[in-house]
């Protein structure tokens, strides 16, 4: 298990890798852990929505999780999405991940229905009272509707089992704010597009899409942040933003994913993201090839 103290770090959101029957592959999990750990990722972060993890199976997941569980073999932390519709569901993954050997849980509030604050909130505890691992709050009210601020995730910032919030938001207000009333939580950056920007404002770590792409940007980004360059941090997030922009132009996570594979020594393809996502074309693959030549230039020049 992790806790607070232990989230500073950067964490690769993973892309499911699918073999030619469209099954989940374990072995290129292994492969990309390895490649990721050997490169310098500090942690891992399955089936989030870099993972299609609401797309998987209850099964599916758990496989996901016990692959990246075994290839970190206790050398970096793995933490399990759980988030789930109904409350049911999202303890029966946090149980599976349990035993699977998770680092900790993360979870989205439950999405669809428009639900209360309380409701809300009575759905995370019920997760936490059924499963004795650490949670991270998954904040991205973009996809579920619901933002979690200094106010509304009070209660839940609250209690010692929380152990920090991942903020896939542009909200750096409403972290700073949170931090300065819950100082003893982790609150890790979710947008890599603003990974320098979140630093500043109070973040201590980052879970991302582009992490396991150019896990080297981010760490010379936070050296000269530690250093106290500003400008050349900002001049990295310049590099970083240049990837992730290319990628929403194409499509993130379908894009993300081929470059993932590319970038994995031996992984080869991870498959097509599950529909309802399109397939890329090959106008898309070829652009994407570009851009993959553009980022080695990048990391050339660290």
């Amino acid at each position: 298990m992790v806790t607070a103290a232990d989230l500073g770090v950067l964490m690769a959101a993973i892309a499911t890798p699918y073999d030619a029957d469209d099954a989940v592959d374990t072995a290129a999990i292994s492969t990309l852990v390895d490649d990721y750990v050997s490169r310098g990722v500090e942690g891992i972060y399955c089936c989030g929505s870099s993972g299609e993890g609401l797309l998987l199976t209850a099964d599916e997941r758990t496989a996901v999780v016990e692959a990246a569980v075994d290839a970190a073999a206790g050398r970096i932390p793995v933490v399990a999405h759980v988030g789930a519709l109904s409350t049911r569901e999202a303890i029966d993954l946090a149980q599976r991940a349990h035993r699977a050997g998770a680092s900790a849980i993360s979870m989205i509030p439950p999405i669809y229905y428009s639900y209360g604050n309380a409701a809300v909130i009575d759905h995370y505890r019920a997760v936490l009272d059924a499963v004795d691992l650490p949670l991270i709050v998954y904040n991205i009210p973009q996809f579920t509707g619901t933002e979690f601020t200094v106010d509304s995730g009070a209660e839940l910032l609250g209690d010692p089992r929380v152990i920090g919030v991942k903020q896939t938001a542009h909200n750096m207000y409403a972290l700073e704010r949170m931090k300065a009333a819950f100082p003893d939580k982790a609150y890790i950056n979710g947008f890599d597009e603003v990974f320098v920007p979140a630093i500043a404002a109070g973040a201590r770590g980052t879970i991302g899409t582009t992490v396991g792409l150019q896990v080297e940007l981010f760490r010379a980004a936070r050296a000269l942040l530690d250093a106290g360059d500003l400008a050349g941090a900002q001049r990295v997030q310049g590099r970083i933003n240049h990837v992730i922009a290319e990628l929403v132009a194409v499509d993130v996570f379908p894009a993300a994913k081929y470059l993932s594979g590319r970038s994995a020594e031996g992984a080869g393809s991870l498959g097509d993201c599950r529909k309802p996502f399109r397939s890329l074309s090959a106008d898309d693959r070829a652009r994407l090839d570009v851009l993959g030549r553009t980022l080695d230039g990048f990391l050339a020049d660290i």
